[in-house]
Protein backbone atom coordinates (compact mmCIF):
# COMPACT_ATOMS: atom_id res chain seq x y z
CA UNK A 1 0.00 0.00 0.00
CA UNK A 2 1.30 3.30 -0.69
CA UNK A 3 1.79 5.29 2.78
CA UNK A 4 0.89 8.74 1.16
CA UNK A 5 -1.94 7.72 0.69
CA UNK A 6 -5.39 7.34 2.94
CA UNK A 7 -6.48 3.57 3.08
CA UNK A 8 -9.57 2.45 1.73
CA UNK A 9 -11.08 -0.70 2.61
CA UNK A 10 -13.74 -2.91 0.57
CA UNK A 11 -16.78 -4.61 2.51
CA UNK A 12 -19.21 -7.60 1.50
CA UNK A 13 -21.65 -7.28 4.49
CA UNK A 14 -23.25 -10.52 4.12
CA UNK A 15 -26.20 -12.64 5.35
CA UNK A 16 -24.54 -14.74 6.98
CA UNK A 17 -20.74 -13.70 7.12
CA UNK A 18 -18.63 -10.85 6.34
CA UNK A 19 -15.36 -10.02 5.32
CA UNK A 20 -13.38 -6.94 4.62
CA UNK A 21 -10.12 -6.33 2.31
CA UNK A 22 -7.45 -3.66 1.17
CA UNK A 23 -5.16 -2.98 -1.59
CA UNK A 24 -1.84 -3.46 0.02
CA UNK A 25 1.60 -3.27 -2.20
CA UNK A 26 -0.31 -3.48 -5.05
CA UNK A 27 -2.15 -6.58 -3.99
CA UNK A 28 -5.87 -6.71 -2.93
CA UNK A 29 -6.50 -9.44 0.29
CA UNK A 30 -8.74 -9.97 2.78
CA UNK A 31 -8.17 -8.48 7.02
CA UNK A 32 -7.30 -10.72 9.02
CA UNK A 33 -7.92 -10.47 13.26
CA UNK A 34 -6.33 -13.81 14.64
CA UNK A 35 -7.87 -16.64 13.44
CA UNK A 36 -10.91 -14.27 11.92
CA UNK A 37 -10.74 -14.00 8.32
CA UNK A 38 -15.05 -14.53 7.19
CA UNK A 39 -16.87 -13.11 10.53
CA UNK A 40 -20.02 -14.07 10.95
CA UNK A 41 -22.91 -11.47 10.52
CA UNK A 42 -24.09 -12.39 14.18
CA UNK A 43 -24.40 -9.75 17.24
CA UNK A 44 -25.66 -10.89 20.64
CA UNK A 45 -26.19 -9.43 24.15
CA UNK A 46 -24.29 -10.29 26.96
CA UNK A 47 -26.39 -10.54 30.36
CA UNK A 48 -24.58 -7.48 31.72
CA UNK A 49 -25.72 -5.50 28.84
CA UNK A 50 -22.68 -5.84 26.64
CA UNK A 51 -22.85 -6.18 22.62
CA UNK A 52 -20.36 -8.50 21.34
CA UNK A 53 -20.53 -9.99 17.21
CA UNK A 54 -18.99 -12.25 15.60
CA UNK A 55 -17.76 -16.07 16.67
CA UNK A 56 -18.34 -15.74 20.57
CA UNK A 57 -21.68 -14.15 19.15
CA UNK A 58 -22.73 -17.09 16.79
CA UNK A 59 -21.77 -19.07 19.91
CA UNK A 60 -24.49 -17.51 22.34
CA UNK A 61 -26.96 -18.48 20.08
CA UNK A 62 -27.14 -22.27 21.95
CA UNK A 63 -26.72 -20.43 25.12
CA UNK A 64 -29.35 -17.51 24.93
CA UNK A 65 -31.02 -17.62 21.05
CA UNK A 66 -33.79 -14.33 21.58
CA UNK A 67 -30.29 -12.24 22.77
CA UNK A 68 -28.66 -13.00 19.58
CA UNK A 69 -29.54 -11.59 15.82
CA UNK A 70 -28.17 -12.60 12.96
CA UNK A 71 -29.45 -12.61 9.00
CA UNK A 72 -29.97 -9.14 9.93
CA UNK A 73 -29.20 -8.39 6.06
CA UNK A 74 -32.81 -9.94 5.34
CA UNK A 75 -34.53 -7.03 7.57
CA UNK A 76 -32.25 -4.06 6.91
CA UNK A 77 -34.03 -1.07 4.82
CA UNK A 78 -37.77 -3.12 4.48
CA UNK A 79 -40.77 -2.28 6.05
CA UNK A 80 -41.94 -4.19 9.17
CA UNK A 81 -45.40 -4.96 7.52
CA UNK A 82 -43.25 -6.23 4.19
CA UNK A 83 -44.07 -9.90 3.67
CA UNK A 84 -40.46 -10.46 4.26
CA UNK A 85 -39.52 -9.40 7.74
CA UNK A 86 -43.36 -10.92 8.38
CA UNK A 87 -41.19 -14.60 7.17
CA UNK A 88 -38.53 -13.26 9.59
CA UNK A 89 -40.18 -12.94 12.58
CA UNK A 90 -42.19 -16.61 12.39
CA UNK A 91 -38.29 -18.02 11.35
CA UNK A 92 -36.18 -15.96 14.42
CA UNK A 93 -35.83 -16.68 17.86
CA UNK A 94 -35.50 -12.94 18.46
CA UNK A 95 -37.92 -10.27 19.27
CA UNK A 96 -38.73 -8.48 15.91
CA UNK A 97 -40.94 -5.70 16.24
CA UNK A 98 -41.90 -2.34 14.67
CA UNK A 99 -40.64 1.20 15.20
CA UNK A 100 -41.24 4.40 14.11
CA UNK A 101 -41.75 5.49 10.29
CA UNK A 102 -42.34 1.45 9.97
CA UNK A 103 -39.13 0.36 10.57
CA UNK A 104 -37.65 -2.61 11.68
CA UNK A 105 -36.16 -3.18 15.01
CA UNK A 106 -35.05 -5.89 17.43
CA UNK A 107 -34.94 -6.44 21.42
CA UNK A 108 -31.17 -6.67 22.60
CA UNK A 109 -30.50 -6.67 26.04
CA UNK A 110 -33.62 -4.86 27.33
CA UNK A 111 -33.00 -2.67 24.79
CA UNK A 112 -34.64 -2.09 21.29
CA UNK A 113 -31.80 -1.34 18.20
CA UNK A 114 -32.68 -0.64 14.39
CA UNK A 115 -31.45 -3.36 12.19
CA UNK A 116 -29.53 -0.38 10.94
CA UNK A 117 -28.04 -0.15 14.41
CA UNK A 118 -26.77 -4.03 14.41
CA UNK A 119 -25.12 -3.70 11.51
CA UNK A 120 -23.23 -1.00 12.32
CA UNK A 121 -21.82 -2.97 15.19
CA UNK A 122 -20.95 -5.77 12.26
CA UNK A 123 -19.19 -2.64 10.63
CA UNK A 124 -17.54 -1.29 12.92
CA UNK A 125 -15.73 -5.08 13.64
CA UNK A 126 -14.78 -5.01 10.39
CA UNK A 127 -12.94 -1.55 10.51
CA UNK A 128 -11.65 -2.21 14.14
CA UNK A 129 -10.09 -5.29 12.22
CA UNK A 130 -8.57 -3.60 9.64
CA UNK A 131 -7.34 -0.62 11.61
CA UNK A 132 -5.48 -3.82 13.78
CA UNK A 133 -3.80 -5.12 10.36
CA UNK A 134 -2.99 -1.88 8.99
CA UNK A 135 -1.40 -0.12 12.12
CA UNK A 136 -3.46 3.36 11.17
CA UNK A 137 -7.18 4.64 11.76
CA UNK A 138 -8.76 3.67 8.85
CA UNK A 139 -12.17 6.02 7.94
CA UNK A 140 -12.89 5.22 3.83
CA UNK A 141 -14.61 2.47 2.52
CA UNK A 142 -16.52 0.76 -0.75
CA UNK A 143 -19.18 -0.89 0.61
CA UNK A 144 -20.72 -4.01 -1.57
CA UNK A 145 -24.54 -4.20 -1.56
CA UNK A 146 -26.64 -6.78 -3.61
CA UNK A 147 -27.77 -5.59 -6.78
CA UNK A 148 -31.24 -6.43 -6.40
CA UNK A 149 -31.21 -3.47 -3.08
CA UNK A 150 -33.64 -1.12 -3.16
CA UNK A 151 -32.66 2.54 -3.01
CA UNK A 152 -34.10 2.44 0.90
CA UNK A 153 -31.79 -1.22 1.66
CA UNK A 154 -28.77 1.24 -0.22
CA UNK A 155 -29.50 4.40 1.69
CA UNK A 156 -29.53 2.11 4.73
CA UNK A 157 -26.87 0.58 4.82
CA UNK A 158 -24.99 3.59 4.22
CA UNK A 159 -26.55 5.16 7.33
CA UNK A 160 -25.10 1.82 9.30
CA UNK A 161 -21.51 2.37 7.86
CA UNK A 162 -21.54 6.50 9.15
CA UNK A 163 -22.50 4.89 12.55
CA UNK A 164 -19.52 2.60 12.31
CA UNK A 165 -17.30 5.70 11.82
CA UNK A 166 -16.71 5.09 7.68
CA UNK A 167 -16.88 7.21 5.04
CA UNK A 168 -18.45 5.44 1.93
CA UNK A 169 -16.55 6.76 -0.96
CA UNK A 170 -18.66 4.12 -3.16
CA UNK A 171 -21.33 1.71 -3.20
CA UNK A 172 -20.81 -1.34 -5.52
CA UNK A 173 -23.02 -3.85 -6.25
CA UNK A 174 -21.66 -7.36 -5.11
CA UNK A 175 -21.95 -9.05 -8.46
CA UNK A 176 -19.78 -5.74 -10.14
CA UNK A 177 -17.52 -6.39 -7.78
CA UNK A 178 -16.59 -9.81 -7.94
CA UNK A 179 -16.38 -9.38 -11.55
CA UNK A 180 -13.85 -6.35 -11.04
CA UNK A 181 -11.75 -9.47 -8.52
CA UNK A 182 -12.09 -11.53 -11.11
CA UNK A 183 -11.36 -9.53 -14.23
CA UNK A 184 -8.41 -8.21 -12.69
CA UNK A 185 -7.04 -11.57 -12.16
CA UNK A 186 -7.99 -13.15 -15.37
CA UNK A 187 -7.03 -10.09 -17.61
CA UNK A 188 -9.39 -10.84 -19.34
CA UNK A 189 -12.40 -10.09 -22.48
CA UNK A 190 -15.34 -11.73 -22.76
CA UNK A 191 -19.21 -12.00 -21.05
CA UNK A 192 -19.16 -13.55 -17.65
CA UNK A 193 -22.59 -14.36 -15.87
CA UNK A 194 -22.18 -13.74 -11.86
CA UNK A 195 -24.17 -16.21 -10.09
CA UNK A 196 -24.34 -14.58 -6.76
CA UNK A 197 -25.96 -17.09 -4.08
CA UNK A 198 -25.26 -16.40 -0.79
CA UNK A 199 -26.95 -16.72 2.68
CA UNK A 200 -29.63 -14.62 2.60
CA UNK A 201 -30.14 -13.13 -1.22
CA UNK A 202 -29.91 -14.25 -5.14
CA UNK A 203 -28.80 -12.19 -8.28
CA UNK A 204 -27.65 -13.05 -11.46
CA UNK A 205 -25.88 -10.25 -13.40
CA UNK A 206 -24.57 -10.61 -16.78
CA UNK A 207 -21.11 -8.13 -17.80
CA UNK A 208 -19.22 -7.83 -20.44
CA UNK A 209 -15.52 -6.83 -19.77
CA UNK A 210 -13.04 -5.45 -22.48
CA UNK A 211 -10.08 -4.33 -20.13
CA UNK A 212 -10.57 -1.96 -17.98
CA UNK A 213 -14.23 -1.82 -18.84
CA UNK A 214 -16.60 -3.63 -16.96
CA UNK A 215 -20.31 -3.28 -18.53
CA UNK A 216 -23.46 -4.71 -16.71
CA UNK A 217 -25.82 -5.77 -19.55
CA UNK A 218 -28.27 -6.87 -16.91
CA UNK A 219 -29.40 -8.12 -13.88
CA UNK A 220 -31.88 -10.16 -12.07
CA UNK A 221 -32.51 -11.63 -8.65
CA UNK A 222 -34.74 -12.24 -5.87
CA UNK A 223 -34.19 -10.99 -2.71
CA UNK A 224 -35.59 -13.18 -0.11
CA UNK A 225 -33.47 -16.70 -1.41
CA UNK A 226 -30.33 -18.15 0.36
CA UNK A 227 -28.10 -20.54 2.50
CA UNK A 228 -30.41 -19.60 5.53
CA UNK A 229 -33.20 -21.78 3.44
CA UNK A 230 -31.42 -24.81 2.84
CA UNK A 231 -29.99 -24.85 6.75
CA UNK A 232 -33.99 -24.70 7.82
CA UNK A 233 -34.76 -27.54 5.83
CA UNK A 234 -31.74 -29.75 7.73
CA UNK A 235 -32.85 -28.06 10.68
CA UNK A 236 -36.40 -29.69 10.18
CA UNK A 237 -34.93 -33.19 9.25
CA UNK A 238 -32.78 -32.65 12.79
CA UNK A 239 -35.61 -31.85 14.60
CA UNK A 240 -37.41 -34.90 13.17
CA UNK A 241 -34.78 -36.88 13.68
CA UNK A 242 -34.74 -36.15 17.63
CA UNK A 243 -38.28 -36.62 17.61
CA UNK A 244 -37.97 -40.01 16.33
CA UNK A 245 -34.86 -40.81 18.83
CA UNK A 246 -36.79 -39.32 22.09
CA UNK A 247 -40.81 -38.90 21.38
CA UNK A 248 -40.60 -35.57 21.77
CA UNK A 249 -40.16 -32.10 19.38
CA UNK A 250 -38.12 -29.94 20.00
CA UNK A 251 -39.03 -27.06 17.84
CA UNK A 252 -41.12 -25.67 20.63
CA UNK A 253 -38.39 -24.72 22.58
CA UNK A 254 -36.18 -21.95 21.29
CA UNK A 255 -33.02 -22.92 22.41
CA UNK A 256 -32.95 -26.64 20.93
CA UNK A 257 -33.66 -25.49 17.81
CA UNK A 258 -30.83 -22.58 17.99
CA UNK A 259 -28.32 -25.50 18.58
CA UNK A 260 -29.55 -27.74 15.83
CA UNK A 261 -29.69 -24.76 13.70
CA UNK A 262 -25.57 -24.30 14.16
CA UNK A 263 -25.11 -27.50 13.38
CA UNK A 264 -27.42 -27.63 10.47
CA UNK A 265 -25.23 -24.65 9.55
CA UNK A 266 -22.52 -27.01 9.49
CA UNK A 267 -23.70 -30.17 8.09
CA UNK A 268 -24.68 -27.82 5.05
CA UNK A 269 -20.99 -26.75 4.61
CA UNK A 270 -19.79 -30.32 5.49
CA UNK A 271 -22.18 -31.87 2.61
CA UNK A 272 -20.63 -29.12 0.53
CA UNK A 273 -17.43 -31.19 0.57
CA UNK A 274 -18.15 -34.65 1.44
CA UNK A 275 -21.01 -37.24 0.09
CA UNK A 276 -21.96 -37.39 3.89
CA UNK A 277 -21.98 -35.73 6.89
CA UNK A 278 -22.53 -37.05 10.28
CA UNK A 279 -23.02 -34.52 13.46
CA UNK A 280 -23.64 -35.61 17.59
CA UNK A 281 -25.51 -32.91 19.83
CA UNK A 282 -25.85 -33.13 23.06
CA UNK A 283 -28.23 -32.40 25.75
CA UNK A 284 -30.39 -30.46 22.51
CA UNK A 285 -33.21 -29.69 24.89
CA UNK A 286 -32.39 -28.36 27.95
CA UNK A 287 -33.24 -30.38 31.28
CA UNK A 288 -34.42 -33.12 29.29
CA UNK A 289 -31.66 -36.12 28.57
CA UNK A 290 -30.92 -37.05 25.11
CA UNK A 291 -28.56 -36.80 22.90
CA UNK A 292 -29.35 -36.30 18.87
CA UNK A 293 -27.31 -38.46 17.19
CA UNK A 294 -27.60 -37.47 12.81
CA UNK A 295 -26.21 -38.39 9.87
CA UNK A 296 -27.45 -37.34 6.32
CA UNK A 297 -26.07 -37.72 2.89
CA UNK A 298 -26.12 -35.65 -0.27
CA UNK A 299 -28.40 -37.93 -2.57
CA UNK A 300 -30.60 -37.78 0.54
CA UNK A 301 -30.71 -34.26 0.50
CA UNK A 302 -30.88 -33.22 -2.91
CA UNK A 303 -34.70 -33.89 -3.26
CA UNK A 304 -35.45 -31.54 -0.39
CA UNK A 305 -33.46 -28.79 -1.36
CA UNK A 306 -33.97 -29.37 -5.28
CA UNK A 307 -37.01 -26.94 -5.38
CA UNK A 308 -35.09 -24.06 -3.54
CA UNK A 309 -32.02 -23.92 -5.95
CA UNK A 310 -34.28 -24.41 -9.08
CA UNK A 311 -35.86 -20.74 -8.10
CA UNK A 312 -32.47 -19.61 -8.82
CA UNK A 313 -33.07 -21.13 -12.94
CA UNK A 314 -36.28 -18.07 -13.94
CA UNK A 315 -33.56 -15.37 -12.51
CA UNK A 316 -30.57 -16.21 -14.68
CA UNK A 317 -32.70 -17.12 -17.89
CA UNK A 318 -34.58 -13.83 -16.83
CA UNK A 319 -31.12 -11.98 -16.83
CA UNK A 320 -30.26 -13.94 -20.11
CA UNK A 321 -33.43 -12.74 -21.60
CA UNK A 322 -32.89 -9.02 -20.68
CA UNK A 323 -29.39 -9.12 -22.07
CA UNK A 324 -30.53 -10.21 -24.85
CA UNK A 325 -28.18 -13.08 -24.93
CA UNK A 326 -28.30 -17.17 -24.85
CA UNK A 327 -26.67 -19.07 -22.65
CA UNK A 328 -24.01 -20.67 -24.98
CA UNK A 329 -22.70 -16.47 -25.52
CA UNK A 330 -21.60 -16.65 -21.99
CA UNK A 331 -17.93 -17.20 -22.08
CA UNK A 332 -17.59 -17.86 -17.98
CA UNK A 333 -19.64 -18.42 -14.95
CA UNK A 334 -18.21 -16.54 -11.80
CA UNK A 335 -20.00 -18.01 -8.65
CA UNK A 336 -20.48 -15.57 -5.29
CA UNK A 337 -21.14 -16.78 -2.13
CA UNK A 338 -21.03 -20.01 0.64
CA UNK A 339 -23.96 -21.43 -1.17
CA UNK A 340 -22.24 -22.17 -4.44
CA UNK A 341 -19.96 -24.79 -2.70
CA UNK A 342 -22.81 -27.07 -2.58
CA UNK A 343 -22.55 -29.83 -5.62
CA UNK A 344 -26.29 -29.07 -6.63
CA UNK A 345 -26.29 -25.46 -6.87
CA UNK A 346 -22.91 -26.19 -9.32
CA UNK A 347 -24.35 -28.87 -11.32
CA UNK A 348 -28.08 -26.72 -12.07
CA UNK A 349 -25.67 -23.68 -12.90
CA UNK A 350 -23.73 -25.78 -15.68
CA UNK A 351 -27.66 -26.92 -16.77
CA UNK A 352 -28.11 -23.16 -17.30
CA UNK A 353 -25.27 -22.16 -18.96
CA UNK A 354 -24.23 -25.79 -20.49
CA UNK A 355 -20.72 -24.76 -19.25
CA UNK A 356 -18.74 -25.53 -15.61
CA UNK A 357 -18.57 -22.69 -13.77
CA UNK A 358 -15.54 -21.00 -12.38
CA UNK A 359 -13.97 -22.17 -9.40
CA UNK A 360 -10.55 -20.55 -9.54
CA UNK A 361 -11.53 -17.73 -7.16
CA UNK A 362 -12.67 -18.08 -3.50
CA UNK A 363 -16.61 -17.03 -3.35
CA UNK A 364 -16.30 -16.40 0.12
CA UNK A 365 -14.04 -13.15 -0.51
CA UNK A 366 -13.96 -12.55 -3.79
CA UNK A 367 -16.90 -9.86 -3.48
CA UNK A 368 -14.47 -7.70 -0.67
CA UNK A 369 -11.33 -7.98 -2.68
CA UNK A 370 -13.24 -6.15 -5.88
CA UNK A 371 -14.56 -3.41 -3.58
CA UNK A 372 -11.52 -2.59 -2.24
CA UNK A 373 -9.91 -3.21 -5.97
CA UNK A 374 -12.30 -0.59 -6.93
CA UNK A 375 -10.83 1.74 -3.38
CA UNK A 376 -7.66 1.80 -4.25
CA UNK A 377 -8.76 2.99 -7.79
CA UNK A 378 -11.03 5.32 -7.14
CA UNK A 379 -8.24 6.97 -4.52
CA UNK A 380 -5.93 6.71 -7.51
CA UNK A 381 -3.56 3.68 -5.59
CA UNK A 382 -2.08 0.80 -6.69
CA UNK A 383 -4.07 -1.59 -7.95
CA UNK A 384 -3.28 -5.55 -8.85
CA UNK A 385 -3.34 -6.71 -12.36
CA UNK A 386 -2.88 -10.70 -13.57
CA UNK A 387 0.70 -12.34 -13.91
CA UNK A 388 1.70 -10.88 -10.09
CA UNK A 389 2.23 -7.06 -11.51
CA UNK A 390 0.62 -3.49 -10.27
CA UNK A 391 -0.95 -0.79 -12.04
CA UNK A 392 -0.40 2.77 -10.96
CA UNK A 393 -4.62 3.59 -11.45
CA UNK A 394 -5.71 7.34 -11.48
CA UNK A 395 -9.40 8.22 -11.96
CA UNK A 396 -8.38 8.12 -16.23
CA UNK A 397 -7.10 4.92 -16.22
CA UNK A 398 -8.39 2.54 -13.23
CA UNK A 399 -11.60 0.40 -14.22
CA UNK A 400 -15.01 1.82 -15.83
CA UNK A 401 -17.89 0.46 -14.16
CA UNK A 402 -20.65 0.97 -16.59
CA UNK A 403 -23.63 -0.28 -13.68
CA UNK A 404 -27.76 -0.57 -14.30
CA UNK A 405 -30.16 -0.13 -12.38
CA UNK A 406 -32.00 -3.29 -11.12
CA UNK A 407 -35.47 -2.68 -11.36
CA UNK A 408 -37.62 0.25 -12.68
CA UNK A 409 -38.83 2.97 -10.81
CA UNK A 410 -42.04 5.00 -11.28
CA UNK A 411 -44.60 7.21 -9.24
CA UNK A 412 -48.31 6.39 -8.64
CA UNK A 413 -51.18 8.20 -11.01
CA UNK A 414 -55.03 8.23 -10.72
CA UNK A 415 -56.19 4.89 -10.54
CA UNK A 416 -53.62 3.12 -8.62
CA UNK A 417 -51.04 2.29 -11.86
CA UNK A 418 -47.34 3.27 -12.06
CA UNK A 419 -45.86 5.44 -14.68
CA UNK A 420 -42.58 4.10 -15.02
CA UNK A 421 -39.92 6.88 -14.92
CA UNK A 422 -36.41 4.97 -15.25
CA UNK A 423 -36.89 1.36 -16.73
CA UNK A 424 -35.72 -1.76 -15.43
CA UNK A 425 -31.73 -2.20 -16.69
CA UNK A 426 -31.00 1.26 -17.20
CA UNK A 427 -27.53 2.46 -17.25
CA UNK A 428 -26.33 4.53 -14.21
CA UNK A 429 -26.27 7.05 -13.48
CA UNK A 430 -29.06 8.57 -15.21
CA UNK A 431 -31.49 11.43 -14.82
CA UNK A 432 -35.19 11.23 -16.29
CA UNK A 433 -37.91 13.20 -15.88
CA UNK A 434 -41.83 13.36 -16.92
CA UNK A 435 -44.54 15.93 -16.71
CA UNK A 436 -48.07 15.11 -14.73
CA UNK A 437 -50.53 17.43 -14.25
CA UNK A 438 -53.33 18.58 -11.15
CA UNK A 439 -56.34 15.18 -11.20
CA UNK A 440 -58.54 18.43 -9.13
CA UNK A 441 -59.55 22.74 -9.66
CA UNK A 442 -57.64 24.59 -7.73
CA UNK A 443 -55.36 21.73 -6.55
CA UNK A 444 -52.76 23.54 -4.04
CA UNK A 445 -50.50 20.39 -3.33
CA UNK A 446 -49.59 17.06 -4.96
CA UNK A 447 -48.37 13.77 -3.14
CA UNK A 448 -45.83 12.38 -5.13
CA UNK A 449 -45.51 8.48 -3.73
CA UNK A 450 -42.92 6.52 -5.16
CA UNK A 451 -41.81 2.49 -6.05
CA UNK A 452 -39.78 0.34 -7.49
CA UNK A 453 -41.04 -2.79 -9.14
CA UNK A 454 -42.35 -4.07 -12.34
CA UNK A 455 -45.78 -4.35 -12.02
CA UNK A 456 -48.55 -2.09 -13.40
CA UNK A 457 -50.23 -1.78 -10.20
CA UNK A 458 -48.57 0.48 -7.23
CA UNK A 459 -49.40 -1.66 -4.98
CA UNK A 460 -48.00 -5.02 -6.28
CA UNK A 461 -44.35 -3.45 -6.23
CA UNK A 462 -41.78 -1.99 -3.36
CA UNK A 463 -43.00 1.13 -1.88
CA UNK A 464 -39.72 3.46 -1.73
CA UNK A 465 -41.51 6.70 0.05
CA UNK A 466 -43.25 9.87 -1.28
CA UNK A 467 -42.39 13.76 -1.04
CA UNK A 468 -45.03 16.38 -1.49
CA UNK A 469 -44.81 19.69 -3.37
CA UNK A 470 -46.86 22.61 -1.82
CA UNK A 471 -47.88 26.15 -2.51
CA UNK A 472 -48.97 25.21 -6.33
CA UNK A 473 -50.84 28.06 -8.23
CA UNK A 474 -54.73 27.98 -8.30
CA UNK A 475 -56.20 26.87 -11.83
CA UNK A 476 -58.81 24.53 -13.20
CA UNK A 477 -57.21 20.75 -13.52
CA UNK A 478 -54.91 19.55 -15.66
CA UNK A 479 -53.54 23.12 -16.18
CA UNK A 480 -50.38 22.68 -14.01
CA UNK A 481 -48.22 20.88 -14.99
CA UNK A 482 -45.68 19.38 -12.33
CA UNK A 483 -41.79 18.00 -13.03
CA UNK A 484 -40.86 14.97 -11.61
CA UNK A 485 -37.05 14.65 -12.09
CA UNK A 486 -35.59 10.87 -10.80
CA UNK A 487 -31.72 10.83 -10.86
CA UNK A 488 -29.83 7.59 -9.90
CA UNK A 489 -25.97 8.24 -9.31
CA UNK A 490 -23.26 5.94 -9.36
CA UNK A 491 -24.07 4.11 -6.08
CA UNK A 492 -27.54 3.38 -7.49
CA UNK A 493 -29.09 5.60 -4.92
CA UNK A 494 -32.10 7.89 -5.96
CA UNK A 495 -33.01 11.45 -5.46
CA UNK A 496 -36.50 12.64 -6.22
CA UNK A 497 -37.51 15.94 -7.28
CA UNK A 498 -40.34 17.95 -7.84
CA UNK A 499 -41.36 21.75 -9.34
CA UNK A 500 -44.20 23.71 -11.07
CA UNK A 501 -43.13 23.32 -14.28
CA UNK A 502 -44.91 26.50 -15.86
CA UNK A 503 -43.82 28.70 -13.32
CA UNK A 504 -40.27 27.32 -12.48
CA UNK A 505 -40.90 27.02 -8.31
CA UNK A 506 -39.23 24.10 -6.79
CA UNK A 507 -40.32 23.65 -3.15
CA UNK A 508 -37.93 21.91 -0.89
CA UNK A 509 -39.27 18.46 -0.46
CA UNK A 510 -37.24 15.80 0.71
CA UNK A 511 -38.68 11.77 0.42
CA UNK A 512 -39.74 10.47 3.48
CA UNK A 513 -38.32 6.62 2.45
CA UNK A 514 -40.65 3.95 4.24
CA UNK A 515 -39.19 2.23 6.81
CA UNK A 516 -36.37 4.51 6.91
CA UNK A 517 -34.94 6.42 9.53
CA UNK A 518 -35.39 10.22 10.71
CA UNK A 519 -32.13 12.37 11.06
CA UNK A 520 -32.92 12.36 14.88
CA UNK A 521 -33.30 8.67 15.12
CA UNK A 522 -29.81 8.39 13.63
CA UNK A 523 -28.07 11.29 15.24
CA UNK A 524 -29.35 9.53 18.28
CA UNK A 525 -27.75 6.10 17.14
CA UNK A 526 -24.19 8.14 16.80
CA UNK A 527 -24.15 9.85 19.72
CA UNK A 528 -24.56 6.47 21.59
CA UNK A 529 -21.80 4.63 19.71
CA UNK A 530 -19.60 7.71 20.42
CA UNK A 531 -20.68 7.80 24.13
CA UNK A 532 -19.43 3.74 23.91
CA UNK A 533 -16.27 5.11 22.64
CA UNK A 534 -15.24 7.52 25.34
CA UNK A 535 -16.46 5.43 28.09
CA UNK A 536 -12.37 4.44 27.74
CA UNK A 537 -13.88 1.19 26.26
CA UNK A 538 -10.14 0.53 24.16
CA UNK A 539 -9.28 -1.70 22.25
CA UNK A 540 -11.83 -4.08 21.19
CA UNK A 541 -10.75 -7.97 22.13
CA UNK A 542 -11.05 -10.29 18.98
CA UNK A 543 -14.43 -11.42 18.61
CA UNK A 544 -16.10 -8.54 20.89
CA UNK A 545 -17.92 -4.94 20.28
CA UNK A 546 -18.33 -3.77 23.70
CA UNK A 547 -21.59 -1.34 24.13
CA UNK A 548 -22.89 -0.40 27.32
CA UNK A 549 -26.11 0.42 27.60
Amino acid sequence: MDDALEPVIGIDLGTTNSACAVVRNGRASVVRRGEDRIVPSVVAALPDGSIIVGNRAKRRRAVDPTQVVFSDKRLIGRRFSSNEVQRMCAYVPYDIRQGNNEAVVVELGARLYSVVEISAYILTYLREMAEEALGQPVRKAVVAVPANFTDGQRSATRVAARLAGLDVIRVINEPTAAALAYGYIEDTDRRIAVYDFGGGTFDVTILQITRNVFEVLATSGEMFLGGDDIDAVILQMMAETYAQQHGVHPGSNPVAMERLRAVAEQVKIQLSETPKASARVEEVMPGHPGNLEFTLDQEFLRPHIAPIIQRTVPVCQDALRSAGLSPHQIDEIVLVGGTTRMPLVREIVREVFGKEPQTSINPMSVVAVGAAIQGAALMGSLVPISGGGVSQASMSSSAVLLDVTPRSLGVRTVGGFVDMIIERNSPIPVEQTRLFTTTTDNQRFVRIQVCQGENEQFDANFRLGELTLSGLREAPRGEVSIAVTFEINADGLLEVRARDHATGVSQSTKMRVLGGLTDEEVAEMADRLRRREASGAGPLPAGDVAARR
